[in-house]
């Protein structure tokens, strides 16, 4: 059954302003129960200026007492936790431009059906603290288009799909549900916890390595399953005598590999 998350967010899309690193995702935190994020998330297009994502997490329980008590109070609060950020809250002339996130955790046990696969979020929610929504809907099509293209019959791809896929996703929904406490939650132990072990842990080999796999989607292997290689990604969907790595002296990207 999906499982509601109690903590949810205020999300919006805004104009970058100078201040903020471009290239990252910044946070202030109050123990875990309160959380205040800036995200650069580039140009809707070429011509236009570049976009952050700002968010203020919340519980959606309490988003109609915020909003009873005044937009310029919640502000007011927003930026008592990060001053900077008045940069991003001088441009929010009201509750519309918000949009209320609510996080949820569940995850279909066979993600298809006769002649129809669930992917991303819709198979496999979770809050976002991992980062890692986007990639898996990424791998999801990945393995679907592979399993595709290595036999006729639909019924066994679909089958084959779900089959390559289920561990990885198991692994990082529990990894979502068990971190997420750490980062939105009443919690005052969890958060101390999160301050003091992760700041050392990342300090300390392999934890950095560690922690990298973990925001990278790579804890386990996401390409074996479903059958490619890395550097077989942008040629999910040909057939293996097409397939054919990066040209030499290229790295991937993000278009390339969801990682």
């Amino acid at each position: 059954m999906p499982r509601s998350l109690a903590y949810g967010a205020f999300w919006a899309s805004l104009g970058w302003r100078d201040g903020f690193d471009e290239k990252a995702l910044l946070q202030r935190y109050d123990k875990a129960s309160i959380m205040v994020g800036v995200l650069p998330i580039g140009r809707p297009d070429p011509g236009a200026g570049a976009m952050a994502a700002f968010f203020w997490s919340l519980k959606p329980a309490d988003a109609e007492q915020v909003k009873a008590a005044g937009l310029d109070a919640w502000k007011a609060r927003v930026v008592s936790v990060w001053p900077q950020c008045e940069a991003f809250t001088s441009q929010i002339d009201s509750f519309e431009q918000l949009s209320l996130a609510r996080y949820g955790h569940h995850t279909m046990t066979l993600p298809a059906g006769r002649r129809l696969a669930v992917i991303g979020d819709a198979a496999h929610s979770t809050s976002p603290q991992l980062g890692q929504g986007a990639n898996m809907a990424l791998l999801d099509a990945a393995a679907l288009s592979h399993a595709l293209a290595r036999t006729g019959d639909i019924d066994e791809a679909l089958e084959t799909y779900a089959r390559t896929r289920r561990w990885h996703v198991r692994v990082f929904q529990a990894l979502s549900l068990s971190l997420t406490p750490f980062y939105q939650s009443d919690s005052a132990v969890l958060p101390f916890l999160r301050d003091r072990l992760v700041a050392a842990l990342a300090k300390v080999p392999p934890g950095p390595q560690i922690l990298a796999a973990m925001v990278a989607g790579t804890v386990i292997n996401p390409f074996r399953r479903i059958g490619l290689a890395e550097l077989q990604w942008p040629a999910a969907g040909s057939s293996a005598t097409d397939r054919m790595p990066l040209p030499a002296g290229r790295r991937a990207t993000a278009a390339d590999s969801p990682d």
